[in-house]
C-alpha cells in the first residue's frame, strides 16, 4: 500500500468510525433488571445480537428497515459457539456477508458471552477469545479486515454501554492491537510468517481465513499446493497442539483451489450457501428479491454467476461455449431409426489428458 493509499484508507475508516458512533446512541430506559434480561437475551440469540448492536450494517439507508440474519448465518454462528475447536469451510456466495459475520459480528458475539459477567473477578478463566488472527490474500487486505472490528470495539457506543470500554491499544494500521481484557487481534496476509504469534501466555484460537483464493492464483496448481500447505502447516501450527477454531471463509471459484483443498478434508464441517437453495427459492430471502437476482444472472452470465453465486466453478472450453448449446425436449426413444453413441476414453498418461467424453446422437 502506498503512502496516497494508506492516507486514504485511514481517513475512509476514520468516517467509518464516526458512522458507528452515530448509529450506535444508546436511548433506552430501562430498569437494571430490563437490562440485565435483554443482555442475556442477545448473549443467546445471534440475530437479535446482531441487529441491536450493528444497524449501520443492516439497515438499509434506502427503505430504512433492517435487513435480518438469514437461517444460515445464525447456523454458523451457533455451531462455532457451541465448538472451541471447530475446523469448517463456510462456502456461501458472493455477497452472502462472509467478512462482516466471521470477521466481526461472530467474534464480537463469543467476547461478550464473557464481557460484563464478573468484571470484579478479573480476567475470565476458559473464555471463547484470547487471540484472533484474520488471514487475507494480502497483507493490507488482513489489515482493513482487521479494520472493521477494531472500529466496532473502539466506537460502538451500545456494546460499550453494555460491556465495558474495550480498545486499548495497537493500530489495525500495524496489523495488532489489543483490548483492555486483553484479547489480542492480528492480521497476516496469506504466505508470511506466522510463526511465534502469541499474545502473552496465549496462542492464537480464532483464526479465520478470508476469501484466500482468486483469479490469478487458481490458474497455477503449484501455487495453490504450495499455498495449501502453508494453511495446514505453518498458519494451522499456531493454534496451541490444534485447539481453537480455524475457518477457511470464501466462494468456490475454482476446482483447483485451496478452499477446494481445505473443503476436502474429511475432519472439515464444510456448510455450502449458493444464492438459490436446492428447491430454487432465495437463501437469503431478506436481502434480495428473485427480480433481484434474475437481473444479476442476466448481467454476469451464466458461467460467472454459477462461479460467483452458485459455487459452480466452470472452466469455459476454448472450443465449445455454453451460450452455444440450444436445448430441447428429447423425442420419444422409439422415434429413432438410429443411435450412435461415441466415447473419448482418453487413455494417455498425461495429465493434460484426464478428461472423458461420451456424446449420444439420434436421427
Amino acid at each position: 500500500m502506498t503512502k496516497a493509499e494508506l492516507k486514504k484508507a485511514i481517513e475512509e475508516w476514520k468516517q467509518h468510525c464516526e458512522t458507528v458512533q452515530a448509529a450506535t446512541s444508546v436511548n433506552i430506559i430501562e430498569s437494571p433488571a430490563q437490562r440485565l434480561a435483554r443482555i442475556a437475551r442477545l448473549r443467546s440469540d445471534y440475530a437479535a445480537f446482531v441487529d441491536y448492536y450493528f444497524p449501520h450494517w443492516t439497515i438499509n439507508p434506502e427503505t430504512g428497515k433492517a435487513t435480518p440474519c438469514a437461517k444460515f448465518h445464525i447456523d454458523a454462528a451457533n455451531k462455532i459457539k457451541a465448538n472451541r475447536n471447530l475446523k469448517a469451510g463456510f462456502v456461501w456466495h458472493r455477497g452472502a456477508a462472509k467478512s462482516t459475520n466471521m470477521d466481526v459480528f461472530v467474534p464480537m458475539w463469543l467476547m461478550c458471552q464473557d464481557l460484563g459477567r464478573d468484571r470484579e473477578a478479573g480476567r475470565p478463566q476458559g473464555r471463547q477469545i484470547n487471540v484472533m488472527v484474520i488471514v487475507g490474500k494480502s497483507e493490507d487486505n488482513a489489515k482493513t479486515l482487521l479494520g472493521d472490528i477494531q472500529a466496532e470495539l473502539q466506537y460502538n457506543q451500545r456494546y460499550i454501554a453494555d460491556f465495558g470500554e474495550q480498545y486499548n491499544a495497537g493500530s489495525w494500521e500495524e496489523g495488532e492491537f489489543v483490548t483492555q481484557t486483553e484479547v489480542a487481534f492480528f492480521a497476516r496476509g496469506r504466505g508470511q510468517s506466522p510463526r511465534g504469534l502469541r499474545y502473552r501466555s496465549h496462542r492464537p484460537d480464532y483464526i479465520v481465513i478470508d476469501d484466500l483464493d482468486d483469479d490469478e492464483l487458481v490458474e497455477s496448481p503449484a501455487r495453490v499446493s504450495k499455498l495449501f500447505d502453508w494453511v495446514r502447516s505453518a498458519l494451522f501450527g499456531t493454534l496451541d497442539g490444534g485447539r481453537g477454531r480455524f475457518f477457511m471463509v470464501g466462494n468456490m471459484i475454482a476446482k483447483n483451489s485451496v478452499l477446494a483443498k481445505w473443503c476436502d478434508i474429511k475432519s472439515v464441517h464444510v456448510t455450502r450457501v449458493n444464492i438459490y437453495d436446492k428447491n430454487g427459492d432465495i437463501s437469503w430471502a431478506a436481502k434480495w428479491t428473485p427480480e433481484e437476482v434474475q437481473a444479476i444472472a442476466d448481467v454476469a452470465g451464466y458461467r460467472a454467476f454459477q462461479k460467483e453465486y452458485m459455487n459452480n466453478p466452470i472452466i469455459e472450453g476454448a472450443v465449445f461455449r455454453n451460450e452455444w448449446i440450444r436445448w430441447g425436449k428429447r423425442p420419444a426413444w422409439s422415434k429413432f431409426s438410429e443411435i450412435v453413441l461415441y466415447i473419448d476414453p482418453s487413455f494417455k498418461g498425461s495429465n493434460k489428458n484426464d478428461f472423458k467424453a461420451a456424446k449420444l446422437w439420434g436421427k
